[in-house]
């Protein structure tokens, strides 16, 4: 069994780190979102498809914490659910989900193009998710990437760094 995940006690947060995360998400200084862009100025076909990609993403994301809070394990039912969209300095992304084994991302590129990237380490449900990408055919509009060769690490970092209100058990 793995030892159980303690994200509470400020020993375990990099509180410089979370200051930076704060100081960022407070900012004054906001720069222009790719989304909105894309709403004004994408093709008639991404400005249909778009909003389809982002309501598929939301089903699959409904879907992930409903099988991740069917886990035994209380580790692996903790969550870090991001709304990029209210980052006023990220423009570019607009929903990320990260859990212990499953990273879930959805981002507007300056061509006014919805994508999704995901990426899963010995996640205990992956067949469940790649059924659900396949179902709601996003395998067009995502990319199943390898950003983190250490993913436990990563996740453990982003736990650190992460505000306290968007860390959550399943």
């Amino acid at each position: 069994m793995r030892p159980e995940l303690n994200r509470n006690p400020p020993n375990h947060k990099n509180l410089e780190a979370l200051k930076q995360i704060e100081a960022r998400l407070s900012s004054t200084k906001r720069v222009y979102k790719n989304s909105i862009r894309a709403k004004l100025n994408g093709t008639t076909s991404q400005k249909a498809m778009n909003p389809v990609i982002s309501g598929f993403y939301h089903v699959i994301v409904n879907k992930v914490k409903e099988l991740y809070s069917k886990l035994p394990n209380k580790e692996d039912r903790v969550i870090i659910e991001l709304n990029n969209e209210l980052d006023p300095t990220d423009s570019h992304g607009l929903f990320t989900l990260i859990t212990p084994t499953f990273f879930f991302y959805l981002e507007c590129s300056i061509t006014n193009q919805y994508r999704i990237e995901y990426q899963f380490h010995n996640c205990p449900v992956e067949e469940e998710i790649q059924q659900l990408i396949n179902a709601f055919s996003m395998r067009s509009y995502s990319t199943e990437v390898v950003n983190q060769p250490d993913y436990p690490a990563f996740f453990q970092r982003c736990l650190q760094v992460q505000p306290d209100r968007f860390i959550h058990q399943l």
